[in-house]
């Protein structure tokens, strides 16, 4: 790969103060060489050169929650109650056929491309997600989830999980870590919370799972009633009341030892959050998807107070929207009081560094000398942005619209409505298709 030289007319670094008409540099190996004013930053002979003009170059953004996989659900299931949309999604998905998934996990890299997202933490079951992050080039980390609410379905669900393991390997790499994701106390016993966190522990994998993200959930876990309680008392499994939250449940099974990532965290008290930082543990902020299913708002304040490592992340686009973390960002600084609101600078650092920090990822979310060349650059000359400070307008105003370049290891993966070396008609039509098949599907599932 040649080295990457890219000029625009700010530079926001995130880490430092904007810089004036400047210039990065991506060497051969894929990390940044170089950062400053354009006239000071090296110019190699054999380069590849992006003059990008009225635009704010700034690091990738990292999506730390997603699940790529149910793309072609966007907005299909509406305005239920949650344990009512979770069941259709899942009724929907499993009666899909694969082709729809690997079509679905592809387009939503390129979507996320086209959005500035380089970095995806993608939580799925379908192998499909980091498929199409090794495929397409981008970054993440994909976590395989594993199901099992019944004890006697632990045995098969941990051979399940292993085998779905050696499939990944071969699409892990320095870009793509393959990790484990025991789903949620609905859709997971003791027995095999307790064996995929040794499983994780062994092989010293990344863990993550969606933890206090529901009134329902908590209900289940502190009480053992509710509709999910109902629910698997049907199925046959006995429920009883956890004695303690979901946060305490994690803790107890050793998972916390894992430092994983905890998705959501809705219902999470101020003492489970500092629970989960005492261990390590980091957190990921659905604002969007937590409003759309009812949720309710996390606790960012205190995630931040408390000093737990937080990103953002837009959740499955099954929940309606898109994969747009500006829109996420301005609802995360928004939840917050009046005196403790985020600065432009902290809103972007949120998008990029936080996330990284929330999935483990070193030399990711910063424009600086050694780190991964993630780039993405949003244009300045729209009505709202060509006169604004440059981190007011990227934090502010920028929409995935507005997304004119992105870069993956200073390989250029986006640039004004193309995607280099991406047969995109193709991807297009299979999304497309994709999409009819799924609504056609969820036309025949009962609610």
């Amino acid at each position: 790969m040649r080295p990457l030289r890219v000029t625009a007319r700010w530079v926001l670094p995130v880490s430092g103060e904007p810089i004036a008409r400047g210039a990065v540099l991506v060497g051969a190996e894929g990390r940044i060489a170089a950062v400053g004013p354009d006239a000071a930053v090296p110019r190699p002979k054999g380069r590849e050169d992006a003059s990008l003009g009225a635009a704010a170059l700034l690091p990738g953004l990292v999506n730390a929650h997603t699940h790529l996989e149910l793309t072609a659900l966007r907005g299909v299931v509406r305005d239920v109650p949650f344990f009512e949309w979770i069941r259709t999604v899942r009724a929907i998905k499993y009666a899909l056929d694969p082709a729809v998934y690997r079509a679905a996990a592809r387009w939503a890299v390129l979507e996320s491309f086209a959005a500035g997202i380089t970095t995806s933490g993608d939580t799925g079951n379908t192998l499909q997600a980091a498929a199409a992050l090794a495929d397409l080039g981008a970054r993440g980390v994909a976590y395989h989830e594993v199901f099992g609410p019944d004890p006697e379905q632990c045995g098969a669900a941990m051979a399940g999980l292993e085998a779905a393991l050696e499939k990944l390997a071969a699409h892990a790499s320095e870009r793509v870590a393959i990790g484990v994701s025991p789903h949620a106390p609905y859709t997971v016993s003791d027995e095999l919370l307790r064996a995929a966190t040794a499983l994780a522990a062994r092989r010293r994998l990344p863990a993550a799972t969606h933890a206090a993200e529901s009134a329902e959930e908590r209900a289940l876990v502190e009480q053992g009633s509710g509709p999910f309680a109902a629910d698997l008392r049907a199925r046959g499994i006995a429920i009883e009341s956890k004695g303690t939250t979901t946060i305490g449940w994690l803790e107890r099974a050793g998972f916390l030892a894992l430092r994983p990532l905890l998705i959501h965290c809705c219902t999470a008290t101020p003492d489970d959050l500092a629970l989960a930082r005492r261990a390590g543990a980091t957190a990921v902020h659905c604002p969007w998807s937590n409003a759309v299913l009812g949720h309710g708002r996390a606790d960012f304040a205190a995630m931040r107070r408390l000093g737990l490592a937080t990103g953002l992340g837009t959740d499955s686009v099954a929940a309606g929207g898109g994969h747009d973390l500006f829109a996420v960002a301005r609802q995360a600084a928004l939840g917050l009081d009046l005196g403790h609101r985020l600065s432009p600078r902290e809103m972007l650092r949120l998008l990029t560094a936080d996330g990284a920090a929330a999935l483990g990822l070193a030399d990711v979310g910063t424009l600086e000398v050694g780190a991964w060349g993630d780039l993405t650059a949003v244009r300045l000359d729209t009505p709202a942005s060509d006169a604004a400070d440059p981190e007011e307008a990227a934090a502010w105003c920028a929409t995935p619209s507005d997304v004119v370049f992105t870069a993956v290891a200073g390989r250029v993966v986006y640039r004004k409505g193309r995607w280099p070396g991406v047969r995109h008609a193709e991807e297009r039509a299979a999304y497309r298709a994709a999409v009819a098949s799924a609504t056609a599907v969820a036309r025949t599932v009962g609610r």
